[in-house]
Protein backbone atom coordinates (compact mmCIF):
# COMPACT_ATOMS: atom_id res chain seq x y z
CA UNK A 1 0.00 0.00 0.00
CA UNK A 2 1.31 3.44 -0.91
CA UNK A 3 2.56 5.53 1.99
CA UNK A 4 0.32 8.44 2.88
CA UNK A 5 1.54 11.95 2.26
CA UNK A 6 2.67 13.82 5.38
CA UNK A 7 0.41 16.21 7.22
CA UNK A 8 0.72 19.91 6.60
CA UNK A 9 -0.27 23.26 8.09
CA UNK A 10 -1.85 25.43 5.40
CA UNK A 11 -2.40 29.13 6.05
CA UNK A 12 -5.08 30.70 3.88
CA UNK A 13 -5.32 34.48 3.87
CA UNK A 14 -6.69 37.27 1.72
CA UNK A 15 -8.51 40.59 1.89
CA UNK A 16 -12.11 40.90 3.01
CA UNK A 17 -14.45 39.91 0.20
CA UNK A 18 -11.98 37.71 -1.66
CA UNK A 19 -13.81 34.50 -0.71
CA UNK A 20 -11.53 32.90 1.92
CA UNK A 21 -14.34 31.26 3.86
CA UNK A 22 -15.94 29.83 0.73
CA UNK A 23 -12.66 28.40 -0.55
CA UNK A 24 -11.89 26.98 2.90
CA UNK A 25 -15.32 25.35 3.13
CA UNK A 26 -14.78 23.64 -0.21
CA UNK A 27 -11.33 22.39 0.79
CA UNK A 28 -12.68 21.02 4.07
CA UNK A 29 -14.96 18.70 2.10
CA UNK A 30 -11.81 16.74 1.25
CA UNK A 31 -11.24 13.93 3.79
CA UNK A 32 -7.60 14.89 4.42
CA UNK A 33 -8.44 18.43 5.56
CA UNK A 34 -9.33 19.55 9.08
CA UNK A 35 -10.11 23.03 10.37
CA UNK A 36 -7.97 24.73 12.96
CA UNK A 37 -9.95 25.75 16.05
CA UNK A 38 -8.62 28.88 17.73
CA UNK A 39 -8.47 29.55 21.45
CA UNK A 40 -9.95 32.79 22.72
CA UNK A 41 -10.47 34.63 25.97
CA UNK A 42 -13.71 36.25 24.87
CA UNK A 43 -17.00 34.97 26.33
CA UNK A 44 -18.96 32.40 24.40
CA UNK A 45 -21.84 33.87 22.38
CA UNK A 46 -25.35 32.56 21.82
CA UNK A 47 -25.32 29.75 19.27
CA UNK A 48 -21.62 29.02 19.65
CA UNK A 49 -20.31 25.68 20.80
CA UNK A 50 -17.14 24.91 22.72
CA UNK A 51 -14.67 23.06 20.53
CA UNK A 52 -16.61 23.75 17.34
CA UNK A 53 -16.37 27.53 17.02
CA UNK A 54 -13.54 28.21 19.47
CA UNK A 55 -11.87 26.81 22.52
CA UNK A 56 -12.91 29.27 25.21
CA UNK A 57 -10.22 29.73 27.85
CA UNK A 58 -9.39 32.05 30.72
CA UNK A 59 -6.89 34.88 30.41
CA UNK A 60 -4.59 32.95 32.73
CA UNK A 61 -4.74 29.83 30.55
CA UNK A 62 -4.08 31.88 27.42
CA UNK A 63 -1.09 33.59 28.97
CA UNK A 64 0.24 30.18 30.00
CA UNK A 65 0.02 28.96 26.40
CA UNK A 66 1.96 32.02 25.25
CA UNK A 67 4.59 31.63 27.96
CA UNK A 68 5.19 27.97 27.07
CA UNK A 69 5.39 28.64 23.34
CA UNK A 70 2.23 26.63 22.70
CA UNK A 71 0.61 29.09 20.31
CA UNK A 72 1.53 29.20 16.63
CA UNK A 73 0.25 32.75 16.37
CA UNK A 74 -1.85 35.04 18.50
CA UNK A 75 -3.32 38.53 18.58
CA UNK A 76 -5.42 40.88 20.66
CA UNK A 77 -8.67 42.07 19.09
CA UNK A 78 -11.04 44.50 20.84
CA UNK A 79 -9.60 43.60 24.23
CA UNK A 80 -9.85 39.83 23.76
CA UNK A 81 -7.08 37.41 22.84
CA UNK A 82 -7.12 34.86 20.04
CA UNK A 83 -4.54 32.26 19.11
CA UNK A 84 -3.81 29.02 17.28
CA UNK A 85 -2.71 26.20 19.60
CA UNK A 86 0.04 23.78 18.63
CA UNK A 87 -1.42 20.62 20.16
CA UNK A 88 -4.24 20.10 17.60
CA UNK A 89 -1.64 20.59 14.85
CA UNK A 90 0.55 17.92 16.44
CA UNK A 91 -2.42 15.53 16.32
CA UNK A 92 -3.21 16.45 12.72
CA UNK A 93 0.41 15.90 11.66
CA UNK A 94 0.47 12.52 13.44
CA UNK A 95 -2.60 11.51 11.40
CA UNK A 96 -1.16 12.86 8.12
CA UNK A 97 -3.90 15.47 7.89
CA UNK A 98 -3.92 18.93 6.38
CA UNK A 99 -4.82 21.56 8.98
CA UNK A 100 -6.36 24.62 7.39
CA UNK A 101 -5.84 27.90 9.20
CA UNK A 102 -7.69 30.98 7.92
CA UNK A 103 -6.00 34.06 9.38
CA UNK A 104 -4.87 37.55 8.41
CA UNK A 105 -1.46 38.56 7.10
CA UNK A 106 -0.19 39.51 10.55
CA UNK A 107 -0.91 35.97 11.70
CA UNK A 108 0.68 34.60 8.54
CA UNK A 109 3.84 36.55 9.32
CA UNK A 110 3.97 34.91 12.76
CA UNK A 111 3.54 31.44 11.24
CA UNK A 112 6.31 32.18 8.74
CA UNK A 113 8.66 32.84 11.65
CA UNK A 114 8.05 29.35 13.10
CA UNK A 115 9.82 26.13 11.98
CA UNK A 116 6.58 24.43 10.99
CA UNK A 117 7.09 23.58 7.30
CA UNK A 118 3.81 25.43 6.72
CA UNK A 119 2.41 26.38 3.32
CA UNK A 120 1.16 29.97 3.11
CA UNK A 121 -1.34 30.84 0.38
CA UNK A 122 -2.79 34.29 -0.19
CA UNK A 123 -5.96 34.73 -2.23
CA UNK A 124 -6.18 37.68 -4.59
CA UNK A 125 -9.23 39.20 -6.29
CA UNK A 126 -9.16 39.41 -10.10
CA UNK A 127 -8.78 43.18 -9.70
CA UNK A 128 -9.63 46.01 -7.34
CA UNK A 129 -12.95 46.74 -9.07
CA UNK A 130 -14.11 43.15 -8.58
CA UNK A 131 -13.14 43.23 -4.90
CA UNK A 132 -15.13 46.45 -4.47
CA UNK A 133 -18.12 44.82 -6.18
CA UNK A 134 -17.94 41.79 -3.88
CA UNK A 135 -17.72 43.96 -0.79
CA UNK A 136 -20.71 45.97 -1.93
CA UNK A 137 -22.63 42.79 -2.69
CA UNK A 138 -22.16 41.49 0.85
CA UNK A 139 -24.22 44.38 2.18
CA UNK A 140 -22.44 44.26 5.54
CA UNK A 141 -20.56 47.57 5.33
CA UNK A 142 -21.48 51.08 4.32
CA UNK A 143 -19.54 53.00 1.64
CA UNK A 144 -17.05 54.44 4.14
CA UNK A 145 -16.31 51.03 5.64
CA UNK A 146 -15.87 49.56 2.15
CA UNK A 147 -13.31 52.24 1.34
CA UNK A 148 -11.41 51.39 4.54
CA UNK A 149 -11.45 47.69 3.66
CA UNK A 150 -10.23 48.37 0.12
CA UNK A 151 -7.31 50.37 1.47
CA UNK A 152 -6.55 47.60 3.98
CA UNK A 153 -6.66 45.08 1.12
CA UNK A 154 -3.98 46.98 -0.79
CA UNK A 155 -1.75 47.01 2.29
CA UNK A 156 -2.32 43.27 2.90
CA UNK A 157 -1.58 42.34 -0.70
CA UNK A 158 1.67 44.28 -0.59
CA UNK A 159 2.76 42.60 2.66
CA UNK A 160 1.72 39.15 1.45
CA UNK A 161 4.05 39.21 -1.53
CA UNK A 162 7.04 39.16 0.82
CA UNK A 163 5.73 36.45 3.14
CA UNK A 164 3.45 33.97 1.38
CA UNK A 165 4.55 31.02 -0.75
CA UNK A 166 1.85 31.43 -3.37
CA UNK A 167 -0.62 34.09 -4.54
CA UNK A 168 -3.77 32.58 -6.08
CA UNK A 169 -6.38 34.63 -7.93
CA UNK A 170 -9.92 33.72 -6.94
CA UNK A 171 -11.77 34.56 -10.12
CA UNK A 172 -13.54 31.22 -10.60
CA UNK A 173 -14.28 29.30 -7.40
CA UNK A 174 -13.81 25.80 -8.82
CA UNK A 175 -10.52 26.68 -10.45
CA UNK A 176 -9.30 28.46 -7.35
CA UNK A 177 -10.07 25.49 -5.10
CA UNK A 178 -8.39 23.12 -7.56
CA UNK A 179 -5.29 25.31 -7.70
CA UNK A 180 -5.01 25.60 -3.94
CA UNK A 181 -5.48 21.84 -3.50
CA UNK A 182 -2.82 21.17 -6.15
CA UNK A 183 -0.38 23.44 -4.30
CA UNK A 184 -1.12 21.62 -1.05
CA UNK A 185 -0.56 18.21 -2.66
CA UNK A 186 2.72 19.36 -4.21
CA UNK A 187 3.93 20.67 -0.84
CA UNK A 188 3.04 17.37 0.85
CA UNK A 189 4.89 15.41 -1.83
CA UNK A 190 8.01 17.51 -1.19
CA UNK A 191 7.65 16.85 2.54
CA UNK A 192 7.42 13.11 1.82
CA UNK A 193 10.65 13.25 -0.15
CA UNK A 194 12.35 15.01 2.75
CA UNK A 195 10.89 12.54 5.25
CA UNK A 196 12.03 9.60 3.13
CA UNK A 197 15.52 11.14 3.09
CA UNK A 198 15.53 11.07 6.88
CA UNK A 199 15.04 14.79 7.47
CA UNK A 200 13.24 15.83 10.64
CA UNK A 201 10.07 17.70 9.78
CA UNK A 202 8.18 20.34 11.81
CA UNK A 203 10.94 21.16 14.35
CA UNK A 204 8.85 24.07 15.60
CA UNK A 205 6.20 21.67 16.93
CA UNK A 206 8.45 20.16 19.57
CA UNK A 207 7.29 21.01 23.10
CA UNK A 208 9.55 23.45 24.85
CA UNK A 209 11.47 22.02 27.83
CA UNK A 210 9.98 22.82 31.20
Amino acid sequence: MAQRLPGLLVVLSGPSGVGKSTVAARLLQHPDYVRSISVTTRPIRAGEQEGRDYQFVSRETFEGLVAHGELIEHAQVHGNFYGTPKEPLRRAIALDQVMLLVIDVAGGEQVRARDLDALLIFLLPPDKAELARRLQGRGTEDAKQQTVRLHAAEVEMHRARAVYDHLVVNENLDRCVEEVHALVTAAREKLKDRRDAGELLYPGLKPQPE
